[in-house]
């Protein structure tokens, strides 16, 4: 008989690939407790989900300007004009940065939250700071000090005792930054017509991110979630350069966690069949989302064939097809037929696609628990 173990125990069990007495339950569900509760914060998650095995994610405190919108700047030397107006439902953000080395400029749209646009809608951006190479300079003026205080980290990491985990979350240097400075699109002719700019605009942000990542870890931060879907080949990047570019800047990132003998959980909720042995051969611990088709073209059996002997997978089930729009019966065989692929040895945290949303209902998210509980146990 298996004796039980708390959250912890058996995320940290799992992730040296042994079996430890069940299948770790980690899905994203902040969405809908958002919808559900009008909260996402660690202690709804601790509440509202007790049979959850919980990886809770919280920010790595630095601010940043490209995805931040204060109505006071502070920003040595750079003074700010903006304006915000509604355009129809949406929140329009005109900024002017007038810094040292020249003006830059952009205009964001910001959906409300709680329409039809979600509970939790992203921004889109309708002219972007960056917009030649000489802006390059300028941008420079908006990079804030690197957060060093991290109370947060340690009253969360208290908070959640033996139930599961805190990672703290760290973005690619395309993730909301670079993407956010100058349009994607634009970036990937850069790399072929302007390579000058490209490398130093990602070289600018990357160098960002490794800060960021150093002073989680001197901290005391025991996982660095880093977000990487804006460089997925769902985005549109080839294989060539996603080889040539981002690969080595996650290598980066995972040779400085591990120097911390912290793990490195890479998110990327798109298109992974190309990538997956690439991002594999970096070291990351973690893989999620794990998206299979039809959304994605992940193959799970592939996955614990070639990479889940070095790699934990994490996700796998659809929230929306399955989770959302799915029937009980559905959700039940999905969980089990895909228990009976990835639970083998260990290395295996039954997860979601992204977070379920808004509009899921109950029964269907309580039939996930129930089933991942029923099929994840280790005989």
């Amino acid at each position: 008989m298996n004796i039980q173990m708390t959250g912890r125990e058996r995320i940290l069990t799992t992730l040296k690939h042994e079996e430890p007495d069940r299948v770790p339950i980690s899905p994203r569900i902040w969405a809908w407790l958002l919808s559900e509760f009008g909260k996402d914060d660690l202690a709804t998650h601790l509440k509202e989900c007790p049979d959850m095995d919980h990886m809770f994610n919280i920010p790595n405190g630095t601010l940043n300007i490209m995805d931040s919108y204060p109505d006071i700047y502070d920003l040595p030397e750079v003074e700010v004009t903006q304006k915000k107006s509604m355009d129809n439902q949406l929140i329009v953000v005109e900024r002017t940065f007038h810094t040292p080395a020249g003006d830059l400029t952009d205009r964001t749209q910001i959906p409300p939250k709680g329409t039809k646009f979600g509970i939790s809608p992203d921004p889109f951006k309708t002219e972007y700071l960056v917009k030649e190479r000489s802006d390059l300079e300028a941008l420079r003026y908006l990079l804030t000090p690197i957060n060093q205080n991290f109370d947060h980290l340690h009253q969360h990491q208290k908070e959640i005792g033996d139930r599961g985990v805190i990672a703290v979350t760290v973005s690619s240097a395309l993730d909301y930054q670079a993407g956010y400075a100058r349009d994607m699109q634009d970036l990937m002719m850069d790399f072929y017509e302007d390579r000058p700019l490209f490398d130093e605009l990602m070289g600018m942000y990357h160098q960002r991110t490794l800060e960021q990542i150093k002073a989680a870890l001197e901290a005391g931060a025991e996982f660095i979630f880093g977000s990487w879907f804006f460089a997925s080949l769902s985005s549109g990047w080839s294989p060539t350069i996603f080889e040539e570019v981002f690969l080595p800047q996650i290598r980066d990132h995972v040779e400085l966690t591990h120097q911390y003998d912290a793990y490195y959980d890479y998110y990327d909720d798109g298109n992974l069949k190309n990538s997956i042995e690439m991002i594999a051969s970096t070291g990351i611990d973690i893989l999620e989302t794990c998206t299979p088709p039809p959304v994605g073209d992940l193959d799970l059996a592939f996955a614990k064939d070639t990479i889940g002997d070095k790699v934990t997978l994490k996700g796998c089930i659809d929230l929306l097809l399955v989770v959302k729009e799915g029937t009980p019966q559905l959700i039940n065989d999905t969980v089990k037929g895909t228990m009976e692929i990835a639970k083998p040895g260990g290395g295996f945290i039954i997860g979601s696609t992204d977070s379920f949303r808004e509009g899921t209902p109950i029964e269907n998210i309580n039939t996930y628990f129930k089933a991942c509980k029923k099929y994840g146990i280790y005989n």
